[in-house]
């Protein structure tokens, strides 16, 4: 076999996995955000809807596992209420593959979260508290939310974690 047959071979071959990948990419998009975008994901993730990552309005965070959690925070005086889509839920969405979370808040707050506290600790991401939906003024429209005892949350052991006014995590 001569060297020109050799290269084509490769080159059919390097065209059939682009080819493969391309499909494989459309296959994973995400659904577009109709809505105001209230939270991106970037980094470490398989399935994206734009360029800058995996954009979510409220619809599409609406579409993933959703949940109540009744509990306490240092930050709140009795039980709350809080609902939103588990965090665990949202990372399976868009195939995370990293081991850290970098949550960004509106205010330039940044903390990293360990990926294991998604599951481990049933972590969701709060758009409703007490049943309203949260204003930028109260702590929304995202805040992480680490479900607690009153004695766990007078420990603050994840108040650094619970992150409010969430508008973008980077997964790595």
């Amino acid at each position: 076999m001569n060297n020109w047959s050799i290269h084509f071979k490769r080159l059919v071959a390097v065209a059939a996995a682009i080819m493969s990948f391309s499909m494989t990419a459309t296959a994973e998009q995400l659904p577009l955000p109709a809505g105001e975008v209230i939270l991106t994901i970037s980094g470490a993730i398989g399935k994206t809807n734009t360029q800058a990552g995996a954009e979510f309005d409220l619809d599409l965070l609406k579409a993933l596992e959703w949940e109540e959690v009744n509990t306490f925070t240092s930050f709140t005086d009795g039980m709350q209420t809080f609902e939103g889509p588990r965090l665990s839920s949202l990372l399976d969405f868009v195939s995370a593959s990293g081991t850290t979370i970098g949550a960004s808040a509106i205010n330039d707050y940044f903390v990293d979260i360990p990926v294991t506290h998604a599951e481990n600790q049933g972590v969701i991401l709060a758009v409703l508290h007490n049943g309203k939906a949260m204003t930028v003024r109260d702590k929304g429209p995202i805040w992480v939310i680490y479900p607690q005892s009153e004695d766990e949350a007078k420990l603050k052991k994840f108040d650094n974690e619970m992150i409010w006014q969430l508008i973008s995590m980077e997964i790595r």
